[in-house]
């Protein structure tokens, strides 16, 4: 149903995490998110400057989602990936919390908290919900931190339905891409937001999905690509490139079901921007015939 508030605690098999820090079952009181003018969470401000006065123009911005994330319907296994400075979790989705502008707060034990909280970067629909944490009290693999002081103090999520049944062939064209602002993890100098675009192609043959990911991170004069060509992803698994789980440049990359014949490329990466500052982000990609 368009614009309702969808609270759901559903229990569902947990699967092992692939990192090393995974998410366990959890709920949190309900609270408030706002969004700016320019789509980012109130009090998130504005990207630091990079020594040449010049700010990285903000993501253009999205209006809060129409449909909320419905937590396994079609008996479809939900899932959730969690990034942030040092951190990359992921596994089952047992629990949710969702906010009516679409910001999720709470992913199983994962929560952000607070009355001045906000969550940025906000998109989704039945089948997934993307954000970030900009701001607020985060409760994260069983670490808390504040989020809103440091400069690099965030984390990207995205919840999402499993693609576990892909077709046995065919081609399927993808959409310009629906990104978190990257956020810099390294380098004090370096903005503290960046701006990303990508491209994605995906097909199918007998060993699952073959996706192609080129993303590319902009703050201030400096500029990074990752990308991967060719990357066979097995039906319901995940696909490491590069250094990503060493805190180097890569990507992990996922396949979420979108309904009616629609999958999304989910890629949750690292690159170096200008060869001394690395950033971190979400980027999902809509695929359809």
């Amino acid at each position: 149903m368009k614009h309702e508030l969808k609270k759901t605690l559903v229990l569902l098999p947990l699967v092992a995490a692939l990192a090393a820090c995974g998410g366990g079952g959890g709920d949190s009181s309900p609270v408030d998110t706002t969004r700016s003018a320019d789509g980012a969470g109130a009090g998130t401000g504005q990207p630091a400057t990079d020594g040449d006065t010049k700010d990285t123009p903000a993501t253009p911005a999205k209006p809060a989602v129409e449909e909320l994330f419905h937590l396994s319907p079609r008996d479809t296994t939900a899932r959730y990936l969690l990034l942030g400075t040092s951190l990359q979790s992921t596994g089952a989705l047992e629990t949710l919390e969702q906010q009516p502008t679409g910001g999720v707060v709470a992913m199983n034990a994962h929560t952000l908290t607070g009355p001045d909280l906000s969550v940025a970067d906000i998109a989704g629909d039945e089948t997934f919900a993307q954000g970030r944490w900009a701001k607020g009290t985060a409760l994260a693999a069983g670490s808390i931190s504040t989020l809103g002081g440091a400069r690099n103090a965030a984390y990207h999520y995205v919840v999402h339905l499993a693609a576990t049944h892909l077709p046995a062939g065919g081609t399927l064209r993808c959409d310009a891409g629906t990104f978190t602002r990257p956020t810099v993890i390294s380098n004090p100098s370096a903005p503290a937001l960046g701006v990303a675009t990508g491209s994605a192609a995906l097909s199918f043959n007998d060993a699952g999905a073959v996706v192609d990911v080129s993303l590319t991170a902009t703050a201030g004069h400096r500029t990074g690509t990752v990308s991967t060509t060719g990357r066979t992803i097995a039906p319901g698994a995940s696909a490491i490139t590069g250094n990503f789980f060493n805190q180097g440049d890569g990507m992990m990359l996922t396949l979420g079901d979108s309904g009616n014949g629609k999958f999304r490329i989910i890629a949750a990466y690292e690159v170096t921007a200008g060869g001394d500052a690395a950033y971190r982000g979400i980027a999902t990609f809509l695929c359809a015939r």
